[in-house]
């Protein structure tokens, strides 16, 4: 009788690889939508995760670009008005609290006033009108967004309230941001040098 011939490297291999694993038909159904369910609450919840943090980073850049803007314009209309001409009628209208009207050193018209519906501040070269004190401003260039209020206060030497032109030793600015949940007030006080 002729003996047959058997491979064991193959035959134990294949044992072993079933004994491993502990089945030898693979994985079940059940256990394949399992993997499929446990990745995919997986992914659910980092993307959820990864939406909150890019919203986040999108909000503090939306914040902290109006308050740039916002420090850029007080700052500028303050170095701007230190240099009022004379506290006179001709050259100072303290007529409104909403916006301010000046002529500088150089001879030039300036006016800072908020525009209501675009919410920003906004700088023109309009000089006082004498005849009309209080008389709004218009046109310019817009200097920041998201204002949602501006306002001028006049001041005496004394620390007293004045609407009187030639007692004004200072003027404070006050100016209100607000970018979704975003609210933050500035002031300054600015003392002309003319003055």
């Amino acid at each position: 009788m002729a003996r047959q011939r058997i491979d064991w490297r193959t035959t134990s291999h294949r044992g072993s690889l079933r004994r491993a694993c502990g089945h030898g038909n693979g994985f079940t159904l059940i256990e394949m939508v399992l993997v499929i369910i446990i990745v995919g609450i997986i992914f659910s919840l980092g993307s959820v995760m990864l939406g909150k943090v890019f919203s986040s980073y999108s909000a503090k850049q939306e914040i902290a670009e109006a308050d740039w803007q916002a420090k850029v314009a007080l700052e500028r209309a303050a170095r701007e008005l230190r240099a009022v001409r004379t506290a006179t009628d001709a050259d100072l209208d303290v007529a409104s609290t909403a916006q301010v009207r000046f002529i500088d050193t150089d001879g030039n018209g300036v006016c800072f006033y908020r525009d209501p519906p675009t919410n920003r501040i906004m700088r023109s070269a309009q000089a006082p009108n004498i005849g009309v004190p209080g008389d709004p401003c218009g046109g310019g260039d817009s200097l920041a967004d998201h204002i949602t209020a501006l306002s001028f206060s006049y001041w005496a030497s004394n620390g007293a309230a004045t609407a009187v032109t030639a007692s004004v030793y200072y003027i404070t600015v006050d100016m209100t941001v607000a970018d979704g949940v975003y609210n933050s007030g500035f002031r300054t006080n600015v003392r002309p040098r003319n003055f």
